[in-house]
């Protein structure tokens, strides 16, 4: 088992190499860069030679077979249901020499976690809580066309001119639906129960891991102390501690979902002033 193992992942080195710079796919994309590599795609920054602007283009996975495409063409679906300024807007979805693509409006800008892990940026609680309510928009969006994103984390949420963008809705699923037997048994690292279908509650939970990040930022751990919890560590107002026990299940839910912690976020603003 082990040794097949090792050759999965040694031909799948070889056959989901990124295509080459100046490579052009189906006659109209010219791939410049590649923007990351996911469980089952490849994202390139291309050039629309049609009409001369940049975009973001996915490609599945060769090595993921009829899953990846699979995947992909759930994640145009989604994405074509979607309407929203923070939400970048699906543009094409082809296939072409086996392999399916999803064409999608790109995104100038830099990830959360690039500006936290490579440039440094430190967020104050109040800055912390702006970026919450922003991203909070989209998310409500996203439930009211009856799905939830599956994947709020610092990477999929870029900052462009102070303003967030929510991305990458390959892990979307309809209300009610559960998680599909193949990612079950590929994602091992995903934290919710086989049985568990998507509900808004598992977005705002993320919601507040993404905010624990953030809040870490500006963390700078007393020398010789150890570790402790983020309770211990970080020195917030009780209102905001409060906030993220509730997203984060140790305190009840917020049962009316987005607007409840919306409203909850403007009243901690309030008093911070």
């Amino acid at each position: 088992m082990e040794l097949r193992r090792s050759w999965q992942r040694l031909l799948g080195l070889w056959t989901d190499r990124p295509r080459r710079k100046g490579t052009l796919i189906a006659g109209r994309y010219t791939i410049h860069e590649l923007l990351g590599m996911g469980s089952y795609g490849l994202t390139y920054l291309c050039t629309d030679e049609q009409t001369g602007r940049d975009v973001a283009l996915k490609e599945s996975k060769p090595s993921k077979g009829k899953l990846a495409a699979r995947l992909l063409a759930r994640e145009a679906d989604v994405m074509n249901r979607m309407d929203h300024p923070a939400i970048p807007d699906l543009l094409d979805s082809f296939t072409y020499r086996g392999r399916r693509y999803i064409v999608i409006e790109y995104i100038r800008g830099q990830t959360l976690e690039e500006c936290i892990f490579e440039q440094g940026q430190t967020y104050t609680q109040r800055e912390c809580l702006e970026l919450v309510s922003q991203l909070l928009t989209p998310i409500a969006h996203v439930h009211e066309q009856g799905f939830i994103h599956g994947d709020v984390r610092i990477p999929n949420v870029i900052l462009r001119n102070g303003q967030v963008h929510l991305i990458d809705f390959g892990l979307a699923r309809r209300m009610g639906e559960p998680l599909l037997p193949e990612l079950k048994r590929r994602l091992r690292e995903m934290p919710e129960p086989d049985d568990e279908r998507a509900a808004p509650e598992q977005d705002l939970q993320d919601l507040g891991h993404f905010l624990l990040f953030m809040l870490y930022s500006a963390y700078e751990p007393e020398k010789g102390r150890e570790p402790a919890s983020w309770q211990e560590e970080l020195e917030l107002t009780p209102e905001l501690h409060q906030m993220l026990e509730r997203l984060l299940g140790l305190r009840p839910y917020y049962e009316a979902g987005a607007a409840e912690l919306q409203a909850e976020i403007e009243i901690i603003r309030l008093k911070m002033r």
